[in-house]
């Protein structure tokens, strides 16, 4: 038996973004996408037994919310975490995106300042904008290589009177998994100017073999008190349709007031199909993730070994976990704003736009490489036929 990551899944015509949405986002319908950051891999297969099934009952009325698939969480974080959370600090949220606007609404005040740390996830810049919230930009610098915190920055920005900070980690999408010993430099500005965190956890799972992800709230006691975390199963076993996430919030003042936003506006439930899955994954889906990771790091490995050879012009650095790519293409001359459309039209994949992700992104796209190895092969050879004709 082979191994089930190498499948070629056709998922055209089911409705997913990353296939049928291409059309509409880049004007071709014949495009490789490695663009939305879901994976084309089937789930374990105990989920999707456990969501047939209870798909043939046939009856889908509201659904309740068993006090198992808390648990599940818990067992699952503090076995692959090493993070004894509480059941208390546990709420669930239809999808990470939704809880970090949640938590914006529920501990900011419009006008208010938000720290970020692009180039980073688009949807940190629309939450904060779209909520009348202040974007403030606290960019990741390169040192030799590799991406870090500018913590001196990050400092003047706390002492000028920034309060809240949302941290994405691990980071997408340069794909770093902060240590520990990052993250406790970072925690000692956040305790010592009394910043709330929002952390973004949700590609924690992701991380390669023998990276460690460290929970930023799990650092200390006082730290947890100033910090919100959300997490989900979905980015992990690869069900981001079924719209489940988790939120942490130890601090009971700020899990008050996110509850009391989420009862404002109606946004606490979570669908079943979601709590089935993400329960079955959690308490089954171990053995599984542990293969895809490595998996994905080969990928990663691939892509940076064969870019090398066939496309020197194009740059990644080494990632720690995720499945996306960071491509500097700034050595091809191609003008920022031209630059997707090129890889569209010459070599026929749907990218994402780097400056996406803020002004730190200009010159790179961002590349998906949660899929068989044989389409990253694809699209590699598109590359350099694309990159030779130039």
């Amino acid at each position: 038996m082979g191994c089930p990551f190498d499948q070629v899944v056709d998922r055209r015509n089911t409705a997913c973004v990353k296939w049928d949405g291409v059309l509409e986002a880049y004007g071709c319908a014949d495009l490789l996408p490695m663009w939305v950051a879901d994976m084309d891999f089937r789930p374990p297969e105990t989920v999707v037994q456990a969501v047939t099934e209870r798909a043939a009952h046939g009856i889908y009325g509201y659904e309740y919310r068993p006090a198992r698939f808390s648990q599940a969480v818990l067992n699952w974080y503090k076995t692959r975490q090493n993070w004894e959370i509480h059941p208390d600090w546990l709420i669930h949220t239809p999808g990470v995106v939704v809880g970090l606007t949640l938590a914006v609404l529920a501990l900011t005040e419009p006008g208010e300042r938000v720290v970020i740390q692009p180039p980073v996830y688009p949807p940190f810049f629309r939450v904060l904008e779209a909520n009348a919230r202040t974007v403030v930009q606290n960019p990741l610098v390169e040192v030799e290589g590799r991406y870090v915190m500018n913590l001196a920055e990050l400092e003047e920005i706390f002492r000028s009177g920034v309060k809240t900070m949302i941290l994405c980690s691990p980071h997408n999408p340069v794909g770093r998994v902060w240590s520990r010993a990052e993250l406790e430099s970072l925690g000692k500005l956040v305790v010592q100017y009394g910043v709330t965190v929002i952390a973004d956890e949700i590609w924690s799972d992701l991380t390669f073999p023998g990276v460690t992800h460290t929970p930023f709230a799990n650092l200390s006691p006082e730290i947890a008190q100033q910090t919100v975390t959300f997490n989900a199963p979905t980015k992990t076993f690869n069900i981001a349709g079924l719209y489940v996430s988790n939120g942490i919030i130890p601090n009971p003042g700020y899990r008050e007031k996110v509850c009391q936003v989420m009862e404002r506006l109606s946004m606490g439930a979570v669908g079943f199909f979601g709590l089935i899955a993400g329960e079955t994954a959690y308490n089954t889906g171990a053995e599984w993730l542990d293969r895809l990771v490595a998996y994905l790091e080969e990928n990663a490995r691939f892509v940076q070994a064969e870019l090398a050879k066939r496309a020197p012009q194009l740059r990644v650095n080494k990632p720690e976990g995720t499945y996306v790519l960071w491509l500097d293409c700034r050595e091809l001359g191609i003008p920022y704003e031209e630059l997707n459309q090129f890889f569209v039209r010459e070599a026929g994949i749907a990218f994402n736009e780097g400056s996406a992700f803020g002004p730190a992104g200009l010159g790179f796209q961002r590349m998906n490489i949660g899929c068989p190895r044989s389409l990253i092969a694809e699209a590699l050879n598109r590359i350099e036929k694309a990159l030779a004709a130039l």
